[in-house]
Parts: structure tokens; sequence; C-alpha cells
């Protein structure tokens, strides 16, 4: 059922005005998102296994729009997902995760709102969340990293780590340093990179460059 990873979060979004209004409707695989009554439709199907795609209302032109492959986005942008929001005047309504074929989804609701409507569901009974939840509603659906060590020996850096994957993820996790990845697997790792002094250590897709996954290599080494 495409709804069984939903989560709302209820007075999320700040309004334009008191008339604006939002809802989510659900047909098979597909969502039919209305903003002010203008429809925005995603087939969940043709979505990429481990992509993210949002769901933004563009400040500046009041557009509401799909923007697929966020983190591909951020990382072009260098930004965190919170500095994209605030920098690009945007407010985010909806975000969905893909992994396995599963999707994660969650939905923003208007200040104000603390339901869901809908012509297709009844989302009273979803779960619903705070937005200082999303951190750990993130990690349970798809992984973190954990007792993370390091120790540089001329241009040897050495890492170890443990990594929590859910069973939700079925995506490949990879860790990336200056062009060389490995991929990581649920449990203890070790790995190696020839230290690029410039670069951080960033997790996710190879060689990616997430600033939201990136490792403070500064602060790790002076911890040693």
């Amino acid at each position: 059922m495409l709804t069984k990873n939903l989560f709302i979060f209820p007075n999320a979004v700040n309004r334009k005005n008191d008339i604006e209004t939002i809802k989510l409707n659900t047909k098979g695989k597909v969502l039919e998102f209305f903003h002010n009554g203008k429809v925005n439709i995603i087939d969940t199907e043709l979505l990429r296994d481990g992509s993210s795609t949002v769901i933004l209302n563009n400040g500046i032109t009041d557009n509401t729009y799909v923007l697929y492959n966020f983190r591909e986005v951020l990382q072009v942008l260098d930004m965190l997902p919170s500095e994209f929001l605030t920098n690009l005047s945007q407010r985010c309504f909806m975000q969905l995760d893909k992994s396995g074929g599963e999707v994660f989804i969650k939905v923003f609701l208007l200040k104000g709102m603390n339901e869901l409507p809908s012509d297709t569901d009844n989302f009273s009974c979803f779960a619903h969340q705070t937005l200082d939840y999303i951190h750990e509603l993130d990690w349970k659906y798809s992984w973190t990293v954990k007792n993370m060590k390091g120790s540089l020996e001329r241009d040897i850096l050495k890492l170890s780590f443990e990594t929590v994957i859910s069973d939700f993820w079925k995506t490949p996790v990879f860790i990336s340093h200056a062009g060389q990845s490995f991929r990581v697997m649920p449990g203890v790792n070790a790995v190696v990179f020839k230290h690029i002094p410039t670069e951080q250590v960033y997790f996710g897709t190879a060689n990616c460059r997430y600033k939201g996954r990136a490792i403070d290599l500064d602060r790790l080494l002076r911890e040693i």
C-alpha cells in the first residue's frame, strides 16, 4: 500500500494567507497533491530507487512544483535542505524517498492545520509527528553511522565506523573521499583512503558530496 510509510507533520509550514489550502489524494501508486486547487501529480512507480523527491512552493513566483533528484540538487548547490528552503525562498509540502520499490513519505501541513484533507483517504489515523522528530524518523527509514574513528599517517586516512541500515533501505550506501568510494555494509566497517586535505568524507551514493551526510574530518582527527 502506497501510504503505509506516510507520516504527517501538523503546523509545519508558514502560511502566505488565511485562505491557502492543501489536499492529498491517492490513486493506486499515484499521488495527487493540491495546493490552492492546483494539482501536482507524482507516479511513484516512475521514481528511481534511492531518489528523493519533493513538492515545493516558490516564494517568489508562488509556483508549486515537483522537484525530482532533490539530493543531487543539494549537492550541486552545496546546501543542507534547511539552507535550500531558506536561501531560495522555498516551502516544502512533501518529501518522498524511494528504496526497494517502497516509498517513505513525509507531508508537512500549513500552520493551523492538524489533519491532512483528502477525497480518497482518511489520514486521521496516520502517524502525526512534530518537526523535532524528522531526523530520527529519517534514520529509521534510511541509515545512520555511529562510533566514527579515524587516523591520519602521512597521506593515508584510515576510518572505522558502524553503519546501521534499516530494513526499508535497500539502496547501496557508499563512503567517499576525493573520488574514492567504498560500499559500506551493516555493522563495523574499516576503509583506507589516500588523503586529500581539501576534501571531506561523505556518505551516500558513490562519489556523492551531499553536505547533510558529510564527516568533519578536521574535527574527527583532532579528537584522536
